[in-house]
């Protein structure tokens, strides 16, 4: 008998056209905790390294955890798990919406997607059965129209359509995954992998229940964790979704802003969230049994950007396509979300190859006979989203931008590396290291996937945040000293932050809910007693922390194997820049090496080569990645 999981693994071979379904190990599930965990187990051991994230034999991990299409409050995740092909690392690509639970009540709790269709096809799971349909009447049609096409061709609108658009179908190395109209599996190019397999979409619906093993117990934690959210400290996130960090960002001088050029944005005024949900908010909208909704129903109802309702902006949208760009014009930042939205495209690394398009036209490095005569100006929103049209059809400059900036510097020259902000080929996200945290400047560095702000946890809870996560327990220092403190302590402190936003990774749970304190967050202790009552495995939160050691390895192993080591967790040079203006000016970060140092000893890492040491690999039975 399973409780808490469907227990079976789905695997779909899109050359030879059969799937096979396989029974879970109890006992190997349970090392990993399931979702990312055991994903990272899957592809480390079936996909050797140096595979071509594009080619037929890359692999891809659908998964969900114990925790998912549960009423734990957190439980509406699920994760894309591969290689990336803009970076060539590991990559993890998190969405909500009603996917994964979905996919768990269809009977699955994986999904692994190998080969490549010799036609466009789609894959149908539902209540057990599974289906590879054709899809070639729905190839060039965007995200949303091919949501409704699947429930008119399917008949059931309660199907949940995770699909791409035609930034996917175009091979764009930053396409998004996009679900349920607008939750994207954003970062990585996970879009360009199942176009480059000639998948369209994985459509699921189940009527299938979970199992609780002990279901007065589940629901006494369950109430404890409602309990304990009524004190959530970040209010905000409710009550104006994540956009509502635009102005406390911009007051604190933490707003990236022009390319990261600064961390101030003089009109902010004009794209808050405030005005957001004033003007243009519809509704709010939450992911399945959550009690947050954070996220956010707009339209603009006519002009130039006039655009129909659809999800977001969330915060990360609308720094990239707002003050990184320059661009003040609200309406235009909600247009290019619908259009990222619709197109499939990750809206950080969209956001970011414009803004890095910019600096290089500002520079000279792009030229009007590169651009067809289309001047690359800050603060141009009309620009921004032709942009975004561009580059989802890789059409003249698009062609250049869809590649990110990492491959964009490289064929520029020399003089473009300043302007090129990534980590790993990853571009960074909406939080700036210099002044909001340096723990966070150890987490863009030593990411799995790159340039990285929330996987497996937003880095600035301890110091910008003030918050232990119920992690004090576990050694992890306290109090919190500046935020402009870079002393070794930031090093270890980031394996703690890593750990605990990990237990969320391999339970399938939405990170936000464990940001807090004990009484205002689901700690990994609470965790401890939802899992347990829900699958009788008597967990503790000793071991959850294990198992996301095992998982966090795993993930360093992957990527040592495709030839990254300490020479790789570094950050733009431009971090080594003082900030010039605003409320911040004059932070930098200058002692990374001496935090690495600092990780890598509390991980028990090689100081020299930044990878796990074999005892560390041995003590958490990994002996299978040891090179």
């Amino acid at each position: 008998m399973w409780y808490g999981f469907a227990g079976k693994l789905l695997r779909v071979n899109l050359t030879s056209g059969e799937f096979k379904v396989e029974e879970l190990d109890k006992n190997e599930l349970r090392k990993y905790m399931g979702c990312v965990g055991y994903a990272a187990r899957l592809l480390y051991q079936e996909m050797p390294g140096g595979i071509d994230p594009l080619a037929p034999e890359a692999k891809v991990v659908l998964a969900t955890g114990a925790v998912t299409g549960t009423l734990c409050p957190s439980g509406g995740s699920y994760e894309v798990c591969y290689k990336s092909p803009l970076t060539g690392t590991w990559n993890q690509a998190r969405s909500g919406g009603a996917f994964g639970p979905k996919l768990k009540y269809a009977g699955f709790d994986f999904v692994v997607i190998e080969g490549k269709a010799e036609e466009p096809v789609y894959v149908y799971i539902h209540d057990g059965e599974v289906e590879i349909k054709p899809a070639k009447h729905l190839w060039g049609l965007n995200v949303e129209e091919t949501t409704d096409a699947l429930i008119r061709e399917l008949d059931d609108p309660e199907i949940s359509v995770a699909a791409i658009g035609q930034a996917g179908e175009n091979g764009v190395l930053y396409a998004a995954l996009i679900n349920d109209r607008g939750r994207a599996a954003g970062r990585g190019g996970i879009g360009a992998v199942f176009g480059s397999k000639n998948l369209k979409a994985v459509v699921v619906n189940g009527r299938g229940g979970i199992k609780v093993a002990r279901p007065k117990e589940f629901a006494e934690a369950v109430e404890k964790a409602e309990q304990w959210l009524k004190n959530y400290p970040f209010g905000s996130i409710p009550s104006l979704g994540t956009v509502g960090l635009v102005s406390l960002n911009n007051s604190l001088g933490i707003l990236p802003t022009k390319n990261f050029q600064t961390a101030h944005f003089e009109k902010a005024d004009q794209i808050s969230g405030e005005l957001l949900n004033r003007k243009y908010q519809i509704k709010r909208r939450a992911c399945y049994g959550c009690s947050f909704a954070c996220g956010r129903y707009t339209s603009v109802g006519s002009g130039k950007f006039a655009t129909p309702p659809m999800e977001g902006p969330e915060y990360e949208t609308v720094d990239m396509l707002g003050p990184i760009c320059g661009v003040a014009d609200l309406e235009a930042i909600i247009r290019g979300n619908y259009l990222c939205n619709v197109y499939g495209l990750d809206t950080i690394s969209t956001g970011m190859s414009i803004a890095f398009a910019m600096e290089c036209y500002e520079k000279g490095l792009l030229t009007d006979r590169d651009t067809e005569g289309m001047p690359l100006r800050w603060g141009d929103g009309e620009v921004m989203v032709k942009l975004v049209e561009k580059i989802a059809h890789r059409e003249g400059i698009g062609a250049l931008l869809a590649q990110g900036v990492k491959r964009m510097a490289e064929q520029l020259g020399p003089a473009a590396e300043e302007a090129a902000i990534h980590v790993k080929g990853l571009e960074l996200p909406a939080h700036e290291p210099r002044s909001e945290s340096k723990v966070l400047a150890v987490q863009y560095a030593v990411s799995p996937r790159g340039g990285c702000h929330m996987h497996p946890n937003w880095a600035s809870t301890w110091d910008f945040g003030q918050l232990d996560c119920g992690m004090k327990e576990f050694g992890i220092p306290w109090p919190p000293t500046g935020m402009q403190d870079e002393s070794p302590q930031k090093g270890v402190v980031y394996r703690y932050v890593a750990l605990q936003g990990e237990i969320s990774e391999i339970l399938g749970a939405c990170i936000f809910y464990s940001w807090g304190t004990e009484g205002s967050c689901i700690t990994p202790q609470l965790y401890a007693e939802i899992v347990s009552a829900l699958t009788g495995w008597d967990v503790t939160a000793a071991e959850l922390m294990t198992a996301a050691e095992r998982s966090w390895n795993l993930k360093r192993c992957f990527n040592a194997r495709e030839g990254f080591t300490r020479k790789d967790d570094k950050l733009p040079g431009r971090f080594a820049q003082a900030i010039p203006d605003g409320p911040s000016a004059g932070a930098r970060v200058e002692n990374l090496d001496a935090m690495l140092d600092a990780y890598y000893e509390a991980m028990g890492w090689d100081r020299q080569t930044g990878l796990p040491a074999p005892e560390k690999l041995r003590e958490l039975g990994l002996e299978f990645a040891i090179n």
